[in-house]
């Protein structure tokens, strides 16, 4: 049974959780509990990064492992997802992100002033890389 863990400050989309359930073969998505969730969303800005700050998600990881893959779909703080993806190479999970098309388009205001419309399409998930 593979498992997808979602460690990212977004709700997954109908195109996302197809892709994994069919390509990845994901049985179980599991988002973060919501006091693992608030920390990563407020990864303090005025502070170093150590990984006493991670603990708890890397525990509830570790804890909450099955016994196929095991994915971490990983966005956030950059150097946080550094962090994550590196203990995730290190502890048998596969580090992946969403990779989206992005289509701008500028509208012209009678005023003069340009609205900028951004819309982001889910392309597919992409695993992290390991450079050594």
């Amino acid at each position: 049974m593979n498992k997808l863990f979602l460690i990212f400050n977004h709700t997954l989309t109908e195109d996302q959780e197809k892709e994994a359930k069919e390509l990845l073969k994901v049985t179980q998505i599991i988002p973060l509990p919501q006091h693992l969730q608030k920390l990563w969303s407020n990864i303090p800005p005025d502070k170093d990064l150590s990984s006493d700050l991670f603990f708890p998600i890397t525990s509830y990881l570790l804890a909450n492992k099955g016994e196929d893959k095991n994915y971490c779909l990983i966005q956030g703080d950059f150097g946080a997802m550094v962090y994550l993806v590196s203990w995730c190479f290190k502890h048998d999970f596969i580090p992946i992100y969403a990779t989206t098309k992005r289509v701008a388009q500028e509208v012209i205001k009678p005023d003069g002033s340009v609205e900028l419309i951004k819309v982001f399409k889910h392309e597919r998930f992409r695993r992290y890389i390991l450079c050594i």
